[in-house]
C-alpha cells in the first residue's frame, strides 16, 4: 500500500513591514497512511472534490511530489479572530507511478 503524508505550515500575524520567510510552526499532521486516510484525517475533507484550491510543486504536472492547499484554514475562527494562516500539503510516496500521480492531481482538480 502506498504511504501518503500530510504536513502543515502555520503563519502567525506579525508587525507590518516584518519580512516573513519561514513558517512559525510546521510539522506532520499524519504520516504513512492511505490516500483516503490522508484526505479524511490529514486534510479533513470528506471527499477530494470538496477540497479547496491547490497547487502542485511543479508545472507542468510531471513528477509531482506534493500538492499544497494554501489558506487551508480560511474562514475559520482561528483565521478570522487571531489572524493565523495555515496551509497543508499532501505528499506522495516515492513509489507512486507517474500515471497515478497525474490521476491524483486530476482528482483534486488540477489539469495538465
Amino acid at each position: 500500500m502506498a504511504k501518503f503524508s500530510v504536513t502543515f505550515e502555520r503563519y502567525f500575524p506579525h508587525d507590518d513591514g516584518e519580512d516573513i520567510c519561514e513558517a512559525d510552526e510546521s510539522g506532520f499532521v499524519i504520516e504513512d497512511v492511505s490516500l483516503r486516510e490522508a484526505v479524511w484525517l490529514g486534510l479533513e475533507y470528506r471527499e477530494a472534490s470538496w477540497a479547496g484550491a491547490c497547487e502542485a510543486d511543479c508545472w507542468p504536472l510531471r513528477g509531482v511530489r506534493w500538492l499544497t492547499f494554501a489558506c487551508w484554514n480560511d474562514c475559520t475562527r482561528e483565521n478570522i479572530e487571531r489572524g493565523i494562516s495555515e496551509s497543508r500539503s499532501l505528499h506522495f510516496p516515492d513509489t507512486l507511478t507517474e500515471s497515478s500521480r497525474r490521476r491524483i492531481c486530476r482528482l483534486f482538480g488540477l489539469k495538465a
